[in-house]
């Protein structure tokens, strides 16, 4: 019986051990954002985004930055790849007016413009039939276009993607969110 009991006992000890060890990886490269993403179709381009939050009276709650964003590659929900259209977005100036710009030598075009939500249209796309308070740590913003030509007719594609600090939102809340995108000029 004390044979088993220290048996049991020390694969207790150590699996509290080996559960509590966490994985470390250490590596100098830069964290590739995964998912389905291409890194290599996000080389020539940055993604920022700050987002406030407040209240129903307009009273400031919340206001933080973008941890990493990116360009998601637009397809059509039967996969197809939607080419040239973060191009097409920028040279037509199709969400803004685009700016040059120059960051320790490196000139950009920049393009920057803001997306607004009320609370309950984000409450209802994480939860239709969840609480009136919920979190958020990341947010899209869809491009939608007419793609008859292509055969798909009035469609609406992420384009961008971002990563934030969790932000609660609770329903009265308005969610702003200012979106800046450079792509490095040739």
């Amino acid at each position: 019986m004390k044979k088993f009991v220290g048996v049991m006992l020390s694969v207790i000890v150590l699996t509290l051990i080996a559960s509590s060890v966490q994985d470390v990886i250490a590596d100098d490269k830069p964290r590739l954002k995964t998912s389905g993403f291409d890194p290599d179709f996000n080389v020539g381009y940055e993604v920022y985004v700050q987002t406030t939050i407040r209240d129903a009276q307009g009273q400031l709650l919340s206001v933080s930055e973008s941890t990493n964003g990116w360009i998601i590659i637009p397809t059509f929900p039967d996969g197809v790849q939607i080419s040239g259209l973060v191009d097409h977005v920028f040279d037509s100036n199709f969400l803004s007016e685009k700016k040059v710009i120059i960051i320790d030598s490196v000139k950009y075009e920049k393009i920057q413009f803001l997306d607004e939500k009320y609370s309950a249209e984000i409450l209802y796309s994480i939860c239709p039939s969840c609480a009136k308070v919920e979190m958020t740590s990341g947010i899209m913003h869809k491009v939608c276009g007419n793609f008859e030509a292509m055969g798909y007719g009035h469609h609406c594609t992420p384009l961008f993607k971002a990563n934030t600090p969790q932000m609660h939102i609770t329903e009265g809340n308005i969610v702003t969110h200012q979106w800046t995108i450079l792509r490095v000029m040739n």
